[in-house]
């Protein structure tokens, strides 16, 4: 059986995710709900980390850990309500801050949003060019991207 991990950057507006099967990045992508939060764009949101996890037979979800000081209510909600989903179909969760990442623990630097995002796309090199963009923009839209990779590599390496 194939070892494939989801990760998630999660947010009520962009989501991050990344599909890593045995080792490797097979898909990553941020994924847009522009509506006014409500229960069908709670629903939206679930059904794609679900549509996701049933294509690739996903084994277990790692989802980043939100700082409660950017949180809000229905982030809070919608992360419990991930968390249900994947017990439900039996998906083993994980969740990790950017603080506990692995990257570059040897420099000493702080373990920020762009030295993550940046050393992802040392490692993927296919990433490189959404990782200028990002860098480029100052938004945080392919952020969650780079977010969602680095917490599925977490899980790979341990």
């Amino acid at each position: 059986m194939a070892r494939v991990i989801l990760g998630i950057s999660p947010g009520t507006r962009v989501i991050g995710l990344a599909v890593i099967r045995n080792g490797e990045l097979i898909e990553w992508k941020v994924k847009t709900f522009k509506e006014k939060w409500s229960w069908e764009k709670r629903r939206q949101i679930l059904a794609t980390i679900a549509r996701i996890c049933e294509y690739h037979s996903v084994t277990t979800l790692v989802l980043k850990k939100v700082d409660p000081l950017r949180s809000s209510r229905q982030l809070d909600k919608l992360i419990v309500a991930i968390l249900r989903q994947a017990e439900r179909n039996q998906i083993k969760t994980v969740k990790y801050s950017l603080a506990d990442l692995d990257y570059d623990l040897q420099t000493g630097k702080k373990q920020t949003k762009d030295n993550v995002a940046s050393q992802v796309a040392d490692k993927h090199p296919e990433l490189r060019k959404d990782y200028l963009r990002a860098r480029n923009s100052n938004k945080e839209y392919h952020m969650k991207m780079f977010e969602a990779v680095a917490m599925a590599e977490q899980f790979r390496d341990r």
